[in-house]
């Protein structure tokens, strides 16, 4: 019986914790293949790519994670950090020069670093309670996490796969809806919505999700398995069977 996506997560991370970082790495990578991943599991494995010495795939990790959450302080903190080490001082002065605007707030408010921070706390017990099956207090906890950083797709995109497992479809659609609208091309929140209308039987719009996925990027191996779902269900391009 495979893991969760979940249960994955949670299996690095205390692998991680442990010293263990090859075994947290798979890990890592089969969370990978299961979704866009969490922006904390992508800063994990950037740590562990640092750790030995593969400093681009460090790099691609730390990127990611930003790209995810935008304004993630750890990982532009050891974004700046690898590429210190790695001799490119420009690219380390532009990040954390990036890094400091946006960590700029006004007086009274939580710093911008801080809320990140406090943001993925929130969303790392969410994931807790939710691979504990307590689906009301991980919505609880990742709403907390998206009152500070709303921006954080991969915490909205959490959420709505949430309330459609649980079969609430109309919320999870405008969970994932939300999530495009922030990055129209994260592909875990088009994933998700084009199985939000699968099951709603608007299979045409769940076509055309994967395939925004499929053409961005040819390697997600997910989008192309849910198209040729659709083609085996007998649904043809023009929308009907």
């Amino acid at each position: 019986m495979g893991y969760s996506v979940a249960e994955l997560y949670k299996k690095a991370k205390d692998l991680f914790n442990k010293g263990e970082l090859d075994e947290s790495l798979n890990c890592c990578n089969e969370l990978f293949k299961k979704t866009g991943g969490f922006a904390d599991a992508r800063n994990m494995a950037g740590l562990i790519y640092h750790e030995k010495g593969d400093y681009e795939n460090a790099v691609k990790c730390f990127k990611e994670a930003l790209r995810q959450n935008a304004g993630y302080s750890e990982a532009s903190l050891n974004l700046t950090l690898t590429y210190s080490e790695m001799g490119e001082d420009e690219e380390a002065k532009k990040v954390l020069n990036e890094a400091r605007n946006a960590a700029k707030s006004e007086p009274g408010d939580v710093p911008f670093f801080e809320k990140g921070r406090l943001a993925n706390m929130h969303a790392e017990m969410g994931e807790i309670y939710e691979c504990l099956g307590l689906t009301d207090s991980a919505i609880d906890e990742y709403e907390k996490a998206l009152k500070l950083r709303p921006e954080f797709v991969d915490v909205r995109t959490r959420v709505g796969i949430v309330l459609r497992d649980r079969g609430e479809i109309e919320k999870a659609v405008t969970q994932f809806t939300a999530a495009k609208e922030t990055n129209p091309t994260y592909a875990s929140a088009c994933i998700n919505l084009g199985i939000a209308y699968y099951a709603q039987g608007k299979l045409d719009m769940a076509q055309a999700e994967w395939e925004t996925v499929k053409e961005e990027d040819p390697k997600r191996r997910l989008a192309q398995m849910y198209l040729n779902l659709l083609k085996k269900d007998g649904f043809n391009s023009k929308g009907s069977k």
